[in-house]
């Protein structure tokens, strides 16, 4: 008994699209990609059917290569790898008489919106300027903001909320679309940078407004998760050891340690929400002290969705018995209160080639996916 999973990406180097194929595949799914042509998932030997699309589609062209490959292989579920898939699927599937739905088949939207969930939470799930009110109406802790519409409003904010100051977009990823500033005349620049439209944007007008949120010092953390109908399945929690880069929020050293705050407030957005698919929550520990407050909601793919296994979470298998209408017998969540630190392939590598952490921690190198270990390690020159 099998089933059949769509992956759906619009960038190319991800990490993390090219590693869950072999989770899913080993959970008993068939796995279809579709993404630009140099993507690295395509050399993954977990792949069992692809579709190449340019990397100047349009956003329509995207939809209707995917119309296609739905048709080929009948997918159980479509599930995104980055946002802007993420963005194309829910504005899709969102408004029925929107432009980009024109002359869509209604199996593709019923399909889409049974991948993703509710269709009501989509944009304030992971619109920067909408989920903190969401969350805190919901009781979860969030850094204290102000929303801002011009330079002006952002420079009110700030006096209020102190210096320094992180200023975000609506909509953004890879630490895109963020600013940490530490004076008014940075926050000025922001401001006008980051109100100039972006890829993710999809070439449609879109509100203008930051989130001016307080700068808070302390330690990344995040609950990755995946959910069926806003019913939380199975998930791990992590802490950042180590940035890829300083200022961004990348990790390549990650620790495995349970967290049951973040578990609880995760869970109850998926409920809020009616989540469908993976999902992590990036929350801080302050320094200071006090609870976890959450920062963001990432409803893809993310570079470290696969480590689940090194936490005794198969997030996959609770997916796939869950589409099957089997008992779910896997673990929901870690076995053990701290599984130890990861460091994360290639991206440590890339930091760092003789890294510490590579001889003293258990990394997620493919081992048995050698044709991806061979592109990940030509990245090196990219």
């Amino acid at each position: 008994m099998s089933r059949n999973v769509l992956l759906a990406a619009t960038a190319s180097r991800w990490f993390g699209t090219a590693r869950m194929p072999r989770s899913l595949a080993k959970a008993g799914f068939v796995v279809s990609l579709l993404a630009p042509r140099d993507a690295l998932a395509f050399r993954s030997r977990f792949i069992a059917r692809v579709r190449v699309v340019r990397d100047t589609s349009t956003p329509m062209q995207w939809l209707l290569s995917l119309a296609e490959l739905v048709r080929d292989v009948a997918p159980d579920l479509i599930v995104p790898c980055d946002e802007v898939a993420f963005r194309l699927l829910a504005e899709f599937a969102h408004d029925p008489l929107g432009p980009i739905r024109k002359g869509a088949d209604l199996d593709l939207v019923n399909l889409v919106r049974r991948s993703l969930g509710n269709p009501a939470h989509y944009e304030t799930s992971i619109d920067k300027t909408a989920l903190p009110q969401a969350a805190r109406s919901l009781e979860i802790p969030v850094p204290d903001y102000g929303i801002a519409k011009s330079v002006g409003d952002a420079v009110a904010h700030a006096a209020r909320l102190g210096y320094p100051v992180v200023v975000k977009r609506r909509f953004g990823f890879a630490s895109q679309g963020v600013r940490v500033v530490q004076d008014r005349e940075a926050l000025a620049a922001a401001v006008r940078a980051l109100l100039q439209p972006t890829q993710i944007d999809l070439g449609a007008p879109v509100e203008s407004r930051l989130l001016v949120q307080s700068f808070v010092e302390g330690r990344g953390c995040a609950q990755t998760m995946v959910a069926w109908q806003g019913t939380p399945l199975a998930g791990f929690a992590r802490e950042r050891e180590l940035a890829y880069a300083p200022g961004k929020g990348a990790s390549s050293v990650m620790r495995l340690r349970r967290n049951p705050s973040i578990r609880e407030a995760t869970e109850r957005l998926c409920r809020e929400f009616g989540i469908t698919g993976f999902l992590s929550a990036e929350f801080i520990l302050p320094a200071a002290g006090g609870p976890p407050l959450l920062l963001e909601i990432n409803r893809r793919l993310e570079t470290m969705t696969h480590v689940g296994e090194f936490a005794g979470v198969d997030m996959c298998a609770a997916l796939f018995q869950r589409l099957a209408g089997l008992q779910q017998t896997v673990p929901s969540d870690m076995v053990a209160a701290d599984a130890g630190a990861i460091a994360s392939f290639p991206r440590e590598w890339l930091r760092d080639p003789d890294s510490q952490w590579l001889r003293d921690c258990p990394s997620d190198v493919p081992w048995d996916d050698p044709a991806l270990i061979e592109a990940m390690v030509a990245s090196r020159n990219e």
